[in-house]
């Protein structure tokens, strides 16, 4: 399995420390209102709208700041992740999606366009 470091595509500042890759088939998607994932880990997801390989990990405390607007974190008890971007690079570069609502599993999903990887040689 790999490490890696996630950074801002646009000004290349860090986003996340190393992160450990699990398997897409350990996601605990059936756990509502929990989270998906372990902290310090990641797995590839293949956005079905958009036929990319986003990247999913834990709500944790990375380089992140919440976007602006809070239409974006749109949900009743968090955000469902229905209405854009809401997470930021700490330059305001739109980056990845927060999912937190009580309907949804908890995690946020970098957007493979914005983001790139440092991957750390084992």
């Amino acid at each position: 399995m790999r490490s890696i470091k996630i950074y801002c595509r646009e000004c290349e500042v860090e986003l996340t420390s190393e992160l450990n890759e699990v398997l897409e088939s350990t996601l605990r998607w059936e756990d509502y209102d929990q989270s998906i994932i372990a902290k310090s880990k990641f797995s590839f997801l293949k956005n079905i709208e958009s036929n990319k390989n986003d990247i999913v990990v834990a709500i944790d405390d990375y380089n992140l700041i919440n976007h602006a607007d809070k239409n974006r974190f749109y949900g009743c008890c968090g955000s469902d992740g229905t209405n854009g971007l809401n997470k930021l690079c700490i330059n305001g570069h739109e980056v990845a999606t927060e999912f937190s609502d009580c309907w949804t599993g908890h995690y946020i999903e970098f957007d493979d366009d914005k983001i790139f990887i440092s991957e750390k040689n084992h």
